[in-house]
């Protein structure tokens, strides 16, 4: 800073103190000056030399002024002072010139102590060598966020992962990311609906929904006839997929063979393969090395890919211990009149029986219907039985254990629901059953799966509203199956399919389903169901099972004869 650009009056606010004619006001603006601009001091001190006649070596005299300057004197001082200060204009000039050398001396004294922090003529200890602390950064995980879902982890067989992030369990969503499988055998299913199969090692990144990267290893293509043409990579070449099953086989050099089970795949290499400009197709029977310099017709070996993951269905012991919940809605003994019957108690993985609200103990309203139940084939006499609720029935009922949303799980959740006829009313006819937190359940958190007042199949859940058509028939059994995939680090996702009465229910889930939300970040902790039939509605609930496997959802023996085999 420069002279010029201090404060304009500033030089007016020091000459006015040399001279005895500084009010308050003045004094208190040219402290703040002081303060505020460096320059100002230095000019301070040189005017300090020139018109009061201090010197360097006054430094008793100094010492004394500094103690009377930074002591604290009492109140009736500092106001007896004050009331000195307003008669300094009726003092005699002598008396005038003396009080502006003390107050020039006390300004210059505090403002040495207020830059340096010492008292002037003491001397400062010694400065010590600063010890510069270099702080090294530690790296800490960071979650994958704006990467889509582009596939699934269907099936795994003694898989072991290497990498960051690697899948942990069948019916994980995946990222567009890369992934290193290093041993066993694991099933992608891509949402454009193509499955490739891996044999461990191998390394893959999945690019989108319709291609990935193979760096090494083995891999098997399903092609899917509705879905757009995938383009599978490789260091020798790109394959393109026309309705096929094929292998692609990569070295750890690069060079890579191509093995066509069914239909045809058109081969596109790498530009700098001159050698090979043209594209080909490779029909079905066929194989073909692809390296640098040659791209060859070799012998079809099937036998050397594994086109499925191995394995056999699961055991119903093992079934029945990834059951989370489960109510059959079976009443142990029958009243008189049946609908009476006791079936609020049926079941397991409950805290509690059914009630009416979610901060009382009064029991459920609903009907049973004992001897009926919407089960296609009926396993056990224990399943028989299920619950109709109408004219605006809620019931709840409290998990034992919560499916959180704040971990990396997946859970699924299934029960049959069949909506009866009502001419009288085209309006709260809906029906469905919802997950909920019990420690927030004002939040407006849910996730719900059920039927509206159109009949369609109906998912809410974060401000997301699926509805789908065609709408569902009344006075028939439909079997819904409900996916929630949880990550702590990527986004949720929440998938729902209703099954019509007579169709197959396949032994893995399926690659369609009838409703699914977008992808949307949250940690809820969902330990509550809540039943409800809108009040012009009249709904029946049967077989209620939560669990943490496909499976465990979709397998209707009793779990208790699961247990004995």
């Amino acid at each position: 800073m420069t002279v010029q650009d201090l404060p304009p009056q500033f030089n007016r606010l020091l000459n006015q103190l040399i001279d005895g004619h500084l009010s308050d006001a003045e004094f208190e603006e040219l402290e703040q000056c002081l303060s505020d601009y460096p320059e100002a001091r230095q000019i301070f001190f040189d005017y300090l030399d020139i018109n009061s006649g201090v010197q360097k070596n006054n430094v008793d005299r100094l010492k004394e002024l500094d103690q009377i300057v930074t002591a604290n004197p009492p109140q009736n001082q500092l106001a007896t002072g004050q009331a000195d200060l307003k008669q300094r204009g009726n003092q005699s000039p002598l008396f005038g010139y003396f009080t502006v050398a003390v107050a020039s001396v006390a300004l210059m004294v505090s403002a040495h102590w207020f830059l340096t922090g010492y008292l002037i003529g003491v001397k400062p200890p010694e400065s010590q060598p600063k010890i510069i602390k270099v702080e090294v950064p530690i790296e800490v995980p960071v979650a994958i966020t704006n990467l889509p879902y582009v596939a699934t982890l269907s099936r795994a067989t003694d898989c072991k992962w290497g990498g960051e992030n690697p899948p942990q369990f069948s019916g994980q969503r995946l990222l567009s990311k890369e992934l290193f499988l290093e041993q066993g055998v694991a099933e992608f299913r891509f949402d454009s609906g193509v499955r490739l199969v891996l044999e461990g090692p191998t390394k893959i990144n999945i690019e989108s929904v319709n291609s990935a990267t193979i760096t090494s290893g083995s891999v098997v293509l399903h092609g899917y006839e509705s879905s757009p043409e995938f383009e599978l990579i490789t260091p020798r070449a790109s394959f393109f997929d026309i309705g096929t099953e094929y292998g692609a086989k990569v070295e750890e050099d690069g060079s890579t063979e191509l093995h066509v089970f069914q239909g045809a795949v058109r081969i596109q290499p790498e530009m700098e393969l001159v050698e090979i400009s043209a594209p080909l197709i490779v029909g079905e029977g066929k194989a073909r090395k692809i390296d640098q310099k040659v791209n060859q017709e070799i012998e079809l070996n099937s036998e050397n890919f594994k086109r499925e993951v191995p394995g056999k269905p699961k055991e119903l012991r093992i079934v029945r211990e990834e059951l989370i919940a489960y109510d059959s809605f079976h009443p142990q003994t029958i009243s008189d009149p049946k609908e009476f019957s006791e079936w609020r108690r049926s079941g397991f993985g409950w805290k509690n029986p059914w009630r009416d609200r979610i901060n009382s103990l009064k029991p459920a309203s609903g009907r049973s219907v004992p001897d009926e139940t919407l089960l296609p084939d009926l396993l056990s006499p224990n399943q028989l039985g299920c619950v109709e609720l109408e004219g605006g029935n809620v019931v709840w009922r409290t998990l034992d254990k919560p499916l959180r949303l704040d971990t990396d799980a997946i859970y699924y959740v299934s029960f049959f629901i069949q909506k009866s006829v009502n001419q009288l009313s085209s309006v709260h006819q809906y029906g469905n059953l919802s997950l909920m937190s019990e420690a927030e359940p004002e939040s407006g958190k849910r996730i719900l799966f059920g039927i509206n007042s159109a009949s369609n199949p109906t998912l809410r859940l974060q401000g997301q509203v699926e509805e789908i058509a065609p709408a569902l028939q009344h006075d028939q059994p439909y079997f819904f199956v409900g996916k929630i995939v949880a990550s702590e680090k990527s986004p949720d996702q929440v998938f729902m399919r209703a099954f019509a009465q007579g169709e197959e229910i396949p032994g893995q889930e399926p690659l369609i389903w009838t409703c699914r939300s977008a992808p949307f970040d949250e940690s809820t902790s969902y330990d509550l169901i809540r039943i409800h039939a809108g009040k012009s509605s009249k709904y029946r609930f049967d077989e209620l099972r939560i669990g943490s496997s496909w499976e465990s959802v979709v397998d209707f023996h009793d779990p208790d004869d699961m247990q004995e085999e």
